[in-house]
């Protein structure tokens, strides 16, 4: 863009010298005027497009900023998430061993259960048949006259 303006103010400076200077003829002032004319179109096309394409690179970086602030939320959520998650991996693991410890509880008293059957059963009544305290042979009442 500057090379156009540079470009318009040279051929300006050169018609206005060859029309001062007497050597230029009507034609080729109206040429070089056409020609001054087109640079200058040229030059203002190309400051709109330079426009549009800083429009352009605004909003992309504006759509990458937006992008950003999206992952870096993204990523909060993701550390949230993965705190909840070891947080309920945690109870989890809590869980499973009060289970285990309850499960021991109920197999010691299950064990003790079953052992005081077994013993009742080996050693209840029948034991107590064989183990009885000896006592006075009951004797007969003696027969009259012996």
């Amino acid at each position: 863009m500057t090379k156009l303006a540079t470009r318009n103010s040279i051929a300006a400076v050169m018609i206005g010298g060859l029309v001062l200077s007497g050597c230029a003829s009507v034609d080729s002032v109206h040429r070089a005027q056409a020609s001054a004319d087109q640079a200058n179109s040229a030059a203002q096309a190309a400051n709109a497009a330079a426009q549009h394409a800083q429009a352009s690179a605004d909003a992309a970086n504006s759509a990458a900023q937006s992008a950003n602030s999206a992952a870096q939320a993204a990523g909060a959520a993701a550390q949230r998430a993965q705190t909840t998650a070891d947080s309920a991996t945690s109870t989890a693991q809590q869980a499973m061993a009060a289970a285990q410890g309850a499960n021991q509880r109920v197999d010691a008293i299950e064990a003790a259960r079953v052992a005081r059957m077994h013993h009742r059963h080996h050693h209840g009544r029948r034991h107590s048949r064989h183990h009885r305290k000896a006592s006075a042979p009951a004797t007969a009442p003696a027969a009259p006259g012996s």
